[in-house]
């Protein structure tokens, strides 16, 4: 059971972000039908530059621009000659993903066969302050003028609505008694809402194709300790509102899970992400900077039902980041099995 969240930001990322799916969610589940519900939430008022260090402020030599990525939509900010500013902008996502997971029991090449449909509903919001400290001329977004020292300019931009389409029509997962394999392969349609006018928005506006691998190590016949390691590839298309495609991602998660006994399972868990390609196209902004974040949190996880009904709830804290947001995010999973 797998879940890739069609909310990722900064750097113009492709739709997968880590951390949001269960310990052991990306293993295939027996025969049967499953649905999923995710509802994840992350929070972040730290923004990283190039450099990994706080945006906080920002001097111009010369009539200068820095351009802010933010959520995957760019915020172009021009000063005037010898202007000072501080820049604070903050940051929040929650979507409600329903999974429909179905595994048919059939058998390919020696694997498991299973597929995904994950439509999504999103959240976002986004805002902006910047707090000159001279008289000057300053451009952000839409705004555009002459301020007087201590001036201050707000931005604000949300969005609700239905997310990019996950569907999943391949997963193979080789089985043994102790290890699990597998290879998947998944796409996001570009159905959510989407305005390139629009700051905040829950659609990317691009399609994405990912590639995903990983291996799990049961310590124990009864497979109650396991050491999981995955790795998700994003192949991104240009967006369809304007030139820019962007570069593509690799992802590494990993996690030590544990269950103490038939119904309650912890264990700590943690991800890394890196762009590994440059972001193409002539609105594509800079181009030689590639983001990455890391994280490490830990999860606990209930069956209310043996074997029917469970509830996962998960923290994970970013703990270092570049060119893009560094946050926290917290998830609460619910699974029912069919």
């Amino acid at each position: 059971m797998l879940l890739i969240t069609p909310l990722a930001y900064a750097g113009t990322l492709g739709h997968y972000y880590p951390g949001i799916l269960g310990m052991r969610d990306i293993i295939l589940p027996p025969k049967g039908f499953y649905a999923l519900y995710y509802d994840p939430i992350y929070y972040s008022n730290t923004f990283r530059n190039s450099h990994g260090h706080d945006l906080g402020n920002f001097s111009a030599s010369g009539s200068e621009t820095k351009n802010i990525n933010v959520y995957g939509q760019n915020i172009p900010m021009r000063l005037s000659f010898g202007l000072t500013a501080d820049i604070d902008v903050k940051m929040m996502f929650t979507t409600q993903q329903l999974l429909l997971v179905w595994a048919p029991g059939w058998k390919f090449f020696g694997a498991d066969y299973g597929m995904i449909v994950a439509p999504s509903t999103g959240y976002v919001d986004i805002n902006a302050k910047v707090k000159v400290h001279a008289a000057g001329t300053v451009s952000i977004a839409n705004f555009s003028g002459t301020v007087t020292k201590d001036a201050t300019i707000k931005l604000q931009s949300d969005d609700y609505g239905f997310g990019d389409l996950f569907v999943q029509p391949l997963m193979l997962d080789w089985r043994g008694k102790r290890y699990d394999i597998g290879l998947y392969y998944g796409f996001f349609a570009p159905t959510g809402t989407y305005s390139e006018s629009r700051l905040a928005n829950v659609g990317m506006g691009f399609w994405t194709q990912q590639f995903q691998t990983f291996a799990a190590y049961y310590f124990d016949k009864n497979r109650k300790t396991a050491l999981i390691v995955t790795s998700t590839y994003d192949l991104n298309s240009k967006k369809y509102a304007q030139d820019l495609t962007p570069g593509q991602s690799l992802t590494l998660e990993y996690a030590l899970s544990h269950y103490l006994n038939p119904r309650i399972e912890i264990g700590p868990c943690g991800y890394d992400q890196w762009q590994v390609s440059s972001d193409t196209g002539t609105a594509a902004k800079n181009k030689n900077v590639f983001y990455q974040i890391h994280g490490i949190g830990g999860q606990l996880t209930g069956w209310v039902i043996k074997e029917k009904f469970n509830i996962t709830t998960k923290c994970i804290a970013e703990y270092y980041g570049v060119d893009r947001f560094r946050g926290v995010l917290g998830t609460v999973n619910l699974t029912w099995v069919f």
